[in-house]
């Protein structure tokens, strides 16, 4: 009976044993795979865009210009105008692409970019991707269109797969950014889909970003270049080799064109059409000069090598906050500040600070276990002097610009915050666990009141149609 009981045991833990092995073998051996270094180019002083932004007043000592792109649509087309007029290098870098219009628009520039002779690097974080591994290994063949994912899953048993190494794929490449002819960038929340740029017509995104010219964009150029070469980024056609995904490159070609020009048909396209002509091209467009700090994790953050849980674009910025001698405002998607976050803003409150924190309702949010756990820090923050303010999910805003905050059926999900009317930091970062001790982000610090005033006016005008303010009841019940 012993021998027999003792054999029952064994075999489970033999058969455990061997599917760990199995599957552990399925995780693509990211040093394995062959791929080829490349580096941004320097050679782009004489395109267009290199041209254009020196008519808008470079001033050569170090500082870049910025645009703010509040509006959805117009942030998409300045995105389609700029892969449009790039002549040499687009660099792309995001968490999410969608298989949608916006996603199809946004493709297909980079398409005729390729054609053209740009070289097109696309990094794409593998969180989201496999709906759309056929079409993006086919344009991998065009010469001029590269295309990597960030630390990939293995195609075999994806979700089997990843439980078995949960500690690298939990780790994400979240950040944001489209870098043109190494002179102009596009840095903010924005992945590319429909609802981070107005084209939905049930529920959208209120969102930021913010284009900068001139040294700032070779700065993210760099930064990208970091991402692109390290062991994470891996060639497309090294992760997806199943046959019955295989698509021919003229299908490819095919099939997103016929999409692509379906998009543009539509309303929304039909809106897109001129933006881009009515804003960077027109010759009262202006850029703000102003000092800057492009902020990153590094790759191995994001690719779940490092063990400290330590997030570099915190460091950074977190003595910026710690010298705040009169305001801090802080629009966060998901916020889920923990105990020593709540302890943090509370004793900046403490010290006379005004607080401001904008998030999503339990109403507006996408992700309503996020609402769960900040939900239990309201009360503390609300007696502590915070001033907490929650985004409407219904209020009707044609516009649909963030900096006046609220439209039909909208959600959050920028990630900004203001120090004392001067800093100004937009990018990726939300204030949460994730982005700080998981996921690599990254942004932009603007010092810049020039900025940083006017925006912060149309911020606070649009809080009280477009978000609801808390408080603490006589009872200490936040309502």
């Amino acid at each position: 009976m012993a021998r027999h009981g003792t054999f029952r045991i064994r075999l489970p833990l033999i058969a455990l044993l061997a599917i760990t092995a199995f599957f552990g073998g399925c995780a693509p051996d990211l040093d394995a795979i062959r791929k080829d270094p490349s580096f941004t180019s320097t050679d782009t002083g004489g395109t267009w865009l290199a041209r254009r932004v020196e008519a808008l007043g470079i001033p050569h000592d170090g500082r870049g210009g910025f645009y703010l792109l509040d509006d959805g649509a117009e942030a998409l087309a300045i995105r389609l105008g700029l892969a449009e007029r790039a002549q040499r290098t687009i660099d792309a870098q995001y968490y999410l692409l969608h298989d949608d219009a916006a996603g199809h628009l946004f493709t297909e520039s980079l398409l005729e970019a390729a054609d053209r002779g740009v070289r097109v690097r696309l990094l794409i974080d593998d969180m989201d991707t496999a709906q759309y591994d056929a079409m993006m290994v086919a344009l991998d063949r065009h010469p001029n269109f590269e295309i990597r994912l960030f630390n990939p899953f293995s195609r075999a048993l994806k979700l089997v797969s990843s439980a078995f190494d949960f500690r690298r794929v939990n780790r994400r490449m979240h950040n944001k950014s489209m870098t043109f002819d190494n002179v102009v960038t596009i840095v903010g929340g924005r992945n590319i889909g429909d609802e981070y740029f107005a084209a939905r017509e049930d529920s959208n995104y209120d969102d930021l970003d913010v284009l900068g010219a001139g040294p700032v964009a070779r700065d993210v150029s760099e930064n990208f270049d970091e991402f692109w070469n390290s062991r994470f980024a891996v060639p497309v056609a090294a992760i997806v080799r199943d046959k019955d995904k295989q698509l021919s490159y003229d299908e490819a070609r095919r099939i997103l064109k016929k999409l692509a020009e379906e998009a543009r048909k539509g309303p929304y396209g039909t809106a897109l059409q001129g933006r881009f002509a009515h804003r960077f091209e027109r010759r009262d467009f202006r850029l703000t000069w102003a000092p800057y700090k492009v902020v990153s994790d590094p790759p191995e953050k994001a690719g779940g090598q490092t063990d400290d849980g330590r997030s570099i674009l915190a460091d950074v910025l977190a003595p910026y906050i710690r010298q705040a001698r009169k305001e801090l405002i802080v629009v966060s998607a998901y916020f889920v500040p923990r105990r020593r976050g709540v302890q943090y803003l509370t004793a900046l409150a403490d010290r006379g600070l005004r607080v401001v924190v904008l998030t999503n309702s339990l109403e507006s949010t996408d992700v309503a276990p996020v609402h769960a756990h900040y939900s239990h820090a309201r009360r503390a923050l609300l007696e502590g002097g915070v001033e907490l303010w929650e985004l409407r999910p219904d209020k009707d805003r044609p516009d649909r610009s963030l900096l006046k905050l609220g439209q039909s059926q909208s959600s959050l999900h920028a990630k900004a915050f203001v120090i004392d009317r001067r800093y100004m930091f937009i990018g990726s970062f939300n204030w949460d666990p994730r982005s700080v001790r998981m996921n690599g982000e990254m942004g932009i610090l603007i010092d810049s009141p020039a900025m940083a005033e006017p925006a912060v006016r149309h911020f606070e005008a649009g809080l009280a149609d477009g978000a609801y303010r808390l408080k603490l009841d006589e009872n200490g019940q936040v309502t």
